[in-house]
């Protein structure tokens, strides 16, 4: 199971695409917090599964104290039922220090960044409650960061207000070490003809800096690009994003209650529908139908040439935000993907016909050798017919 943890409401930032809800200071308790992990393994156990605690907000770091205790609390018991416990954390990273870094390290807790690309780029969106930005004090940690691990992930949000500046803050952000970019846009918001159209041409600017980087021998990884090529070199059963929401995957709120993924928890008020509790379980009736709607086909998908895999139409928790309904995508995500999947065919088709090893290496691994001996085949051929 994925537990993703809403320790609090909180957070030092007021980042206006935040689709976490209100801000205010309700954390998790310790008791919550012990019972939650006693849930977590209870049901991994029962599931054959590991027990995955991802630590979410608001901002995680603003109950460091609740996490560190739960973190405690659960490695023992997941010992005591033989289950592996493994530690995940979103992240704005204003808050970690060193000595956050040296418990990290010990209990193996991996987290990734929140970082909107180059000052330019991140302050346009992500500042403090009194409308400062805060790339500058995050900038400075990030070689700290880099060196505890240098395969963090960087976790960037693209908007209609900050798309000019995608590509720089991408290029920025593989600059500074990041070999690993997760981006996600916004498509709650709504996006005119124009910001499409920016869209396009910054993606076509990351994607030729990508291939620039990929032949200097550099091991990228960045999701719009290399989701889809894995979907296309293993086909519908290696999909290498799948909604798992309410199955394999849940959202606790700082109360205790279980929510099918994020973007359900916001206030975690008792009007909205949950799945049950940590206290008491799960609702049997609301979890078998929210797995139910999510497996279903997505409404306006069946004909569209895109729905083979190269459209990131998976996810629930986004439709249920940006439509209400968690079986149909957001307008906007389509026009995303419009523009998303033929430039990562395009790139894709080009380093494959150079057979690039980096490429090939990630995702043919059994080909390069067998591709290696053929090239070294062929010039042995030439060199004896062309002397």
């Amino acid at each position: 199971m994925n537990a993703l943890l809403h320790l609090t409401h909180d957070c030092n930032l007021r980042c206006p695409y935040c689709f976490t809800g209100k801000k205010f200071d309700r954390e998790m308790t310790i008791d919550t917090a012990k019972k939650t992990a006693d849930f977590i393994v209870d049901y991994a156990k029962q599931h054959g599964q590991r027990a995955v605690f991802s630590f979410f907000g608001g901002e995680p770091m603003m109950a460091w104290p609740v996490m560190k205790e739960l973190v405690l609390y659960a490695e023992q018991v997941a010992k005591d039922a033989g289950v592996t416990a493994l530690f995940r954390m979103n992240t704005n990273g204003m808050l970690i220090k060193d000595e956050h870094l040296a418990f990290f390290e010990e209990h193996d807790l991996i987290f990734i960044l929140s970082i909107d690309g180059h000052e330019e780029m991140h302050d346009s969106e992500r500042v403090t409650e009194g409308g400062v930005g805060s790339h500058a004090v995050l900038a400075k940690k990030l070689p700290r960061f880099l060196e505890h691990n240098p395969g963090l992930m960087a976790s960037v949000v693209i908007t209609p207000h900050n798309v000019v500046h995608a590509a720089k803050g991408i290029s920025y952000l593989w600059e500074q070490g990041f070999r690993y970019q997760i981006i996600k846009p916004d498509v709650t918001q709504a996006w005119s003809r124009e910001n499409v159209a920016e869209l396009e041409r910054q993606y076509n600017a990351v994607a030729e800096d990508y291939l620039t980087r990929t032949r200097a021998g550099d091991e990228l990884y960045l999701n719009l690009l290399d989701d889809k090529w894995i979907n296309h070199a293993k086909g519908a059963e290696g999909l290498s994003i799948r909604c798992d929401v309410g199955s394999s995957q849940i959202s606790i709120s700082p109360a205790g209650n279980l929510y099918p993924c994020v973007r359900w928890v916001k206030e975690d008020e008792d009007g909205v529908p949950n799945l049950g509790n940590v206290f008491d379980g799960f609702k049997p009736e609301q979890l078998a139908k929210i797995r139910a709607e999510s497996a279903a086909p997505k409404q306006p998908c069946g004909d569209c040439s895109y729905n083979d895999g190269s459209c990131a139409n998976e996810c629930a928790c986004e439709h249920y935000s940006a439509t209400g309904r968690i079986d149909t995508p957001a307008p906007a995500l389509c026009e995303h993907e419009r523009v998303m999947v033929p430039i990562a065919n395009r790139v894709g088709n080009t380093l494959w016909r150079e057979r690039n090893p980096v490429f090939m290496q990630k995702l043919y691994p059994t080909l390069p050798k067998l591709i290696q001996i053929r090239t070294d085949r062929n010039d042995q051929a030439d060199d004896g017919a062309n002397p």
